[in-house]
């Protein structure tokens, strides 16, 4: 990777149901998930978006 390079950040994808509790400062649970990057390990912080892939928020992943 360049040294000026940011590292790609990895992402969830949360239910249109979830988007509005989320955004207020609401958890993720997994069954509000659609779909996320496989190779998310504990502790890491994600980008939790919309299936528009609109930011919502981010989050700290917990397996």
């Amino acid at each position: 990777m360049p040294e000026n390079a940011t590292p790609r950040r990895k992402k969830m994808v949360i239910s249109d149901a979830a988007v509005p509790f989320v955004a207020r400062g609401g958890r993720v649970f997994g069954r509000q998930i659609v779909s996320a990057d496989l190779d998310i390990s504990d502790g890491e912080e994600v980008l939790v978006v919309d299936r528009n892939d609109r930011i919502i928020t981010t989050a700290r992943a917990v397996l």
